[in-house]
């Protein structure tokens, strides 16, 4: 559903440098109006606690039918996106 190139939106957006970035703000892919007015910059908290329940942090998002991961796992992915995109 997603990649770590820059600019290869899929079905998800991009997650190159996905640390660090407001949510819902590039420019070439079509959010679901809740991720455009999440109002927030994307952390490695934040990002884990979306992966495992995403309705909680923002409901109303385009993951479905996607319910969630463990947290261990979420962990490994966000490290995974952190490494991948060369992110803080």
């Amino acid at each position: 559903c997603h990649s770590v190139k820059e600019g290869d939106n899929r079905l998800g957006p991009n997650l190159n440098k996905i640390v660090g970035r407001k949510a819902g703000s590039l420019s070439n892919y079509d959010y679901s109006p809740a991720m455009k007015d999440a109002g927030f910059v994307w952390d490695r908290d934040k990002l884990i606690r979306f992966m495992i329940r995403p309705d909680e942090i923002v409901s109303g998002n385009k993951m479905q039918p996607f319910g969630g991961v463990s947290a261990e796992e979420a962990a490994k992915i966000v490290s995974y996106l952190e490494t991948a995109s060369g992110s803080p």
